[in-house]
């Protein structure tokens, strides 16, 4: 039997809730990790998802705790969705495309035009 692992992140930007967990995690970035199964056969190899977990760090430890897939997608989602609700968090160009993004920065000379008294230098 093979069993490949996969690690991958997700980014919450607000305090979300999954089921299994006793309090609201933190806002914050966090690594998701993937058992996979190999299932042979004649043509070709398929992969079975046996487990997904979560790895929360605390002060001082780091669990992994087993999660659904479809719990951690709701609450992306949900995170999302109220991420997008925030307007005092968002640019003006995301809410309303019309609005063009901001030039970058560049230094370019400047020239100053000076009265020119009449006199010479």
């Amino acid at each position: 039997m093979t069993v490949r692992s996969t690690r991958s992140s997700v980014t919450f930007a607000a305090p979300f809730r999954l089921p299994g967990f006793d309090a609201p995690l933190p806002a914050g970035s966090y690594a998701v990790d993937t058992e996979e199964e190999a299932i042979e056969g004649n043509v070709r190899t398929v992969f079975h998802r046996i487990a997904t977990t979560l790895v929360v760090e605390t002060t001082g430890r780091v669990e992994h705790r087993a999660v659904d897939p479809k719990d951690l997608e709701t609450a992306l989602r949900q995170d999302r969705e109220a991420a997008a609700l925030r307007t005092d968090v968002l640019p003006p160009e995301v809410l309303d495309p019309s609005i063009p993004p901001p030039v970058s920065w560049r230094w370019v000379p400047l020239w100053v035009r000076v009265p020119w008294s009449g006199r010479g230098a």
